[in-house]
């Protein structure tokens, strides 16, 4: 039987004051178990959308309204300087993103209908680094973790791995494109560039810095460049569910068993095959530099119906859900 549900405006206070949703059953009686989820990059707001670049694929209210009819409350927020949150999102850092999520998770296990001895904290992309990290500020907090589309490499590792398939395929244009793309040596160039970016981020002491017109997060990638998330991954003392597509060009399918061996045998990994960084069905192979079109593309079609299933097994299995 569904369950009819009902969804709250709150205010979670911390070093910033950030504004969400908790989303609940209407039905009344024992609490329920939480799920915090933690958004990827970029300025997202409590739904998954981002102004700038336009994307409209309301990815966290999708899993929020998956999370309900199965027995759970389900927080998510505006990041930072994002929708109705305060702060300024080009300032944030990391560990201010993860203080952000510890006062959320506060909210969510304050709650009276929210049983707060099983909570779970769902992170997709960087959303998953970030969860990884407040379990090992609170691993006593956290009854559960669940990475989706997240990957066992440090974000720098993960930028530059994504930098060179990039250029893989700049390489391989045919035709004019092509032609022009190695007569002017595109791909070196833009490396080259990202090399003096790197290193003017890495000598600033700024929460931004300016690079050919644009402002750059400069405090973020220090921070993230700084952490190592496999070392916190192999601290994680609560069940962990890992799960990534076949076609994610984002996060690597191939980190979900490396996750495994970092956690332990308390760690249960799936490669939905045709899933997508964005949790969609995608069966064509597409590349890097298609990817904004595909996504685009993307807005309204539901989550991977394979999804659902693999989630609910788990938190049952685990008496989280």
């Amino acid at each position: 039987m569904s369950r009819q549900f009902k969804e709250i405006d709150v205010t979670i206070r911390g070093n910033v004051n950030l504004q969400g949703t908790l989303a609940l059953s209407d039905e009344t009686g024992e609490p329920v178990p939480g799920v915090l989820i933690l958004p990827g990059s970029g300025p997202v707001d409590r739904d998954g959308n981002m102004k700038k670049p336009r994307l409209h694929l309301n990815l966290y209210k999708a899993l929020s309204d998956m999370l309900v009819p199965m027995g759970f409350a389900a927080l998510r927020y505006d990041k930072r300087g994002v929708g109705e949150s305060e702060g300024e999102f080009l300032k944030a850092g990391m560990w201010d993103l993860v203080e952000d999520a510890e006062a959320a998770l506060e909210h969510l296990k304050s709650h009276p209908q929210v049983d707060a001895q099983r909570t779970v904290i769902m992170g997709h992309s960087e959303g998953c680094i970030l969860a990884v990290a407040l379990s090992a500020r609170q691993p006593q907090s956290i009854q559960g973790l669940v990475l989706l589309a997240g990957s066992a490499e440090t974000l720098k590792d993960a930028f530059a791995r994504q930098r060179s398939l990039v250029y893989k395929e700049l390489q391989s244009l045919k035709g004019l494109k092509g032609f022009l793309v190695r007569l002017f040596k595109v791909p070196e160039k833009a490396e080259k560039q990202a090399q003096d970016l790197m290193q003017k981020i890495q000598l600033s002491k700024t929460d931004t810095v300016k690079y050919k017109l644009k402002t750059i997060n400069a405090k973020w990638h220090r921070e993230h460049f700084a952490y190592n998330v496999l070392e916190d991954l192999q601290k994680v003392s609560c069940p962990l569910l890992a799960i990534t597509g076949s076609k994610d060009m984002q996060a690597k399918p191939d980190c979900v068993p490396k996750i495994g061996e970092l956690v332990g045998n308390h760690a249960e990994g799936h490669i939905i095959e045709n899933m997508n960084h964005m949790l969609r069905i995608q069966e064509e192979d597409v590349s890097m530099l298609r990817l904004p079109k595909l996504y685009k593309r993307q807005s309204g079609q539901p989550l991977h119906p394979e999804l659902q299933p693999i989630l609910g097994e788990w938190l049952h299995k685990h008496d989280l859900g």
